[in-house]
């Protein structure tokens, strides 16, 4: 029977590794790809609208007037578009963001979006990711 047990144990313990989002948050060819992901992973977006006015980004959006959606070419862009809010009035406002390889969400239920689509949450009320 113990023999059973741990070939059991050892698939289960993969199974339940390769399960959950990536932790990159991985990326998305478009902001409608990203607008897609977001709403599948709970997020609302009844008023969709492509305005492609975020500074920086390949692409951006947004969900009504609270949720803005933006793709990168890069992960490197990424990483430029918030360290320029944090040195902005913007990062004074303290926000949280969630970001993964070429996307930012800002806006949503960004601890519960996080669970779903993996990616980290960065806050700019402390200047620190999570």
């Amino acid at each position: 029977m113990r023999k059973t047990i741990v070939p059991i144990v050892a698939i289960a313990a993969l199974v339940l590794a390769g399960c959950g989002p990536d932790p990159s948050g991985g990326s998305y060819n478009d902001v409608e790809a990203l607008r897609d992901a977001f709403v599948k992973a709970g997020g609302e977006c009844e008023e969709w609208k492509q305005t492609d006015k975020v500074l920086g980004a390949a692409q951006s959006g947004e969900c009504g007037t609270n949720t803005v959606l933006s793709t990168y070419l890069t992960h490197d862009a990424v990483q430029d578009r918030i360290a320029s809010t944090k040195d902005s009035i913007f990062g004074a406002m303290g926000d949280d963001w969630l970001t993964g390889e070429n996307w930012i969400i800002n806006g949503g239920n960004i601890d519960e979006l996080q669970k779903k689509m993996g990616g980290q949450i960065v806050s700019f009320e402390d200047g620190e990711e999570d």
